[in-house]
């Protein structure tokens, strides 16, 4: 049972390691996440110890810290789309340019809100503001092809 956890955790994480890997730019990572997560792996890993106590437990609350990292920090703008986190699955979604319906940038004190609209869904992301000038150069060239 304890393997087919581990390989629960493990298959979406491998999956969004190699879709992060075409990213140009990634989300910018919010404290408060990091911050989450570090308590995630703290409590995770006193579970571990109570309860289990296995080197495959241990491996089960490592995979499953880096697959919460790669959700809340792999989404990202590629040259031909967007890696966006749906929330319904652990799943990184690829969008290509050509099926979104509409998007926008908006932009506050230090950061860029990415409004993406595709597939009846709407996903917002966070950006640093050092990064504009990449995210817009790369949106306006795919705009025009609209």
């Amino acid at each position: 049972m304890k393997i087919i956890v581990l390989l629960m955790f493990m298959i979406p994480t491998i999956y969004n390691f190699t879709i992060h890997r075409n990213n140009i730019v990634n989300v910018k990572k919010k404290p408060i996440f990091e911050f989450v997560i570090a308590i995630f792996a703290v409590f995770a890993s006193l579970l571990c110890y109570r309860l289990d106590n296995t080197i495959l437990g241990y491996y089960i609350v490592v995979v499953s810290v880096l697959l919460i990292c790669t959700i809340s920090f792999y989404p990202g703008i590629r040259k031909d789309g967007f890696n966006v986190f749906m929330g319904g699955n652990p799943f990184l979604k690829h969008i290509i340019f050509k099926d979104l319906n509409d998007f926008s940038l908006k932009e506050d004190n230090n950061n860029l809100n990415l409004i993406i609209k595709a597939y009846g869904s709407t996903y917002n992301q966070t950006y640093s503001i050092e990064n504009r000038d990449m995210i817009v150069a790369n949106l306006k060239c795919k705009n025009l092809n609209k």
